[in-house]
């Protein structure tokens, strides 16, 4: 029993650890709309950059995903893979809202993170 354990903690913790090699970018500074003037250009090639390193982020957690089983993955870490895909949908989101209240609609669309297919329970 305890050598059962022990194997499936190590394949649990391998599963999960790799998932730490997806990198969530660092947030885009987007000021109060009162401060943006003049610096638009700034913050839209930063906003853009976020966008970007968050699309990444969200394909490669959903990589993890898959290769950890998709449905079949164990339950624990397909609950935690999909929680941050999720989370991270969320951040961009309101980041996104952020943008627009703040600096206005994008020039060239600045897409968000495609959301990931809920667990199933």
């Amino acid at each position: 029993m305890r050598l059962t354990t022990t194997i499936s903690s190590v394949l649990l913790t391998g599963i999960a650890g790799s998932a730490l090699a997806c990198d969530l970018p660092k947030l885009a500074a987007i000021p109060a709309k009162e401060q943006v003037a003049g610096k638009e250009m700034e913050i839209r090639a930063a906003a853009n950059t976020y966008f970007t390193a968050m699309q990444t982020y969200t394909a490669c957690v959903q990589s993890e995903l898959s290769a950890a089983g998709g449905d079949s993955a164990p339950e624990l870490i397909k609950r935690i893979l999909v929680s941050r895909n999720n989370t991270a949908v969320a951040e961009a989101e309101f980041m996104m809202k952020l943008f627009t209240d703040n600096v206005g609609a994008a020039d060239v669309p600045v897409a968000a993170p495609a959301a990931a297919p809920p667990a199933r329970r």
